[in-house]
């Protein structure tokens, strides 16, 4: 099986965080990343409410967030988002993990570009952040598969 035909499939995306964590999903196309809702759940309520969301939405792969290393709370965000990551994969779920980056920040500076109010206390805020989660990481493998393809296609006429 070539790389490229192991990108389809959907994923379910989750930012995770300590109280709520917001979900994204994409196409079995991987083209597009929207929203479906946020949990206000923790600890093993969280990962079975992840895995019955991954199994109803058809999701093959659960992709988690992380948050890069020195942001505010870290060390405990990281800390919950691998008990969610090892609770899931004992149910037999395929784990990606992604750098979130910043994108709750991201987020708010966008829902206050396009005229909103940009509180953080906002529900909407998580789930935005998993789309975006998600978006990241869908783009950036795409890019990563069709250099691969163009290089190996260079490769073929030397």
């Amino acid at each position: 099986m070539e790389e490229s035909e192991k990108f389809i499939g959907v994923i379910l995306a989750v930012d995770f965080g300590s109280r709520k964590s917001g979900l994204a999903i994409c196409d079995p196309d991987r083209r597009v990343a929207v929203g479906v809702g946020h949990l206000e759940k923790s600890g093993r309520a969280l990962a079975r409410a992840v895995f019955s969301i991954a199994r109803e939405k058809g999701a093959e792969s659960v992709l988690v967030g992380s948050p890069p290393p020195g942001a505010k709370n870290s060390e405990h965000v990281i800390a919950g988002a691998n008990k969610l990551c090892d609770a899931l994969k004992k149910r037999g779920i395929e784990i990606l993990r992604w750098d979130e980056g910043y994108t709750t920040a991201e987020a708010l500076r966008a829902k206050k570009h396009y005229g909103g109010k940009s509180k953080p206390k906002k529900m909407w805020i998580d789930e935005a952040s998993a789309v975006l989660i998600l978006q990241s990481y869908l783009t950036n493998y795409k890019n990563y598969l069709e250099s691969a393809v163009a290089e190996r296609n260079i490769h073929d006429l030397t």
